[in-house]
């Protein structure tokens, strides 16, 4: 079997899609499976060894796209038709998907059609489509059935997620030998997911009171950049940002030798899920967990409203109970 899956969604999209790449290639060992997702969320990828080949195409945002990017996502759509797919899914449930899906010369060009009803040009062009209920369900769920939809699979529902320990990066970080490591995500791009500043302080001196160094996990931008130093600055020398330096291989392997993690609802605290890890996970009022929360792996979801103050005892009695219970990772 020769099999593309198409998914242009953010970064912790591509690592949901994990647990149904594998759910396939169980089923068929020799499968040749290859996907395309957008230019940027191809490395959250590179721990799932059933993927035989990432593509990517231009990101959805202007200021991101060059010249080039055109021309470049032609030479793609060439180098799939070469492949002569068996079966080309769209995932992400949107127009570009559908179009990629659509030119990619597959015997099989499938589409889920139970929330957004297929009409033209889609129904001309896609050969299968599915009907798989996805919108109320978890992500992770919804990539399997929409999968099974065109593919006999023998599971009834998807494993983990997969970032396995052996495609993680030691990081260039000076970390203590004798602490038990947490770690924080405290950014997102989106300010109306952010838990208070000040909890994350008055937790971190709890666990640091308790012998815990903390890392705090932070991307490139420079304003997730500064409040990493903010809580560093706050919480002292047992205290470390990764500065926005760290890869997700790099990060996979902190959460692979951490006991816990604490963060917000980001691609950061599905790799969490992916590696394994006891996660507090931290949703706001517009965030649904019942579609986003860690997938198969021990967790605690608390909801918060960005000027509440009760939610800090909370997460802390969360925490202390994952790591009374968490061993020490080999």
């Amino acid at each position: 079997m020769r099999l593309l899956l198409v998914k242009l969604r953010h970064i912790g999209d591509a690592l949901l899609m994990t647990p149904a790449v594998k759910a396939v290639k169980d089923a068929y060992p020799d499968a040749q499976i290859d996907v395309i997702v957008r230019a940027g969320t191809e490395s959250i990828l590179s721990g799932c060894p059933s993927i035989n080949k990432i593509y990517t195409t231009a990101s959805p945002e202007k200021s991101k796209r060059s010249s080039g990017v055109l021309w470049k996502d032609l030479r793609m759509l060439a180098a799939i038709r070469l492949e002569k797919y068996d079966a080309a899914i769209d995932l992400g449930n949107n127009d570009r998907g559908r179009i990629i899906v659509s030119l990619s010369g597959a015997k099989k060009r499938c589409a889920n059609s139970h929330l957004y009803p297929i009409g033209w040009p889609w129904k001309f062009l896609l050969t299968h489509l599915g009907q798989s209920e996805w919108s109320i369900i978890h992500r992770a769920q919804a990539d399997f059935l929409n999968i099974k939809d065109f593919i006999e699979l023998p599971q009834e529902e998807p494993g983990p997620q997969i970032f396995e320990k052996s495609h993680a990066i030691e990081p260039a970080i000076s970390l203590s030998s004798e602490k038990p490591l947490v770690i924080f995500h405290p950014g997102t791009r989106w300010q109306r997911k952010r838990w208070n500043e000040n909890h994350w302080t008055s937790l971190g001196a709890s666990l640091i009171a308790q012998n815990y160094q903390i890392v705090i996990s932070v991307g490139p931008d420079p304003e997730e950049i500064a409040l990493g130093q903010r809580l560093v600055q706050a919480m002292g020398p047992e205290c470390i940002s990764t500065e926005g330096k760290t890869q997700w291989s790099h990060l996979a392997w902190l959460l692979y030798h951490s006991r816990l993690f604490v963060g917000v609802d980001t691609a950061a605290m599905h790799l969490a899920a992916a590696t394994g890890t006891p996660t507090v996970a931290l949703f706001s009022p517009d965030s649904d967990a019942r579609n986003w929360s860690p997938w198969k792996t021990p967790n605690r979801v608390i909801h918060f409203n960005s000027d509440e103050v009760s939610t800090l005892n909370e997460v802390m009695e969360a925490a202390a109970g994952f790591l009374a219970h968490s061993p020490l990772k080999p």
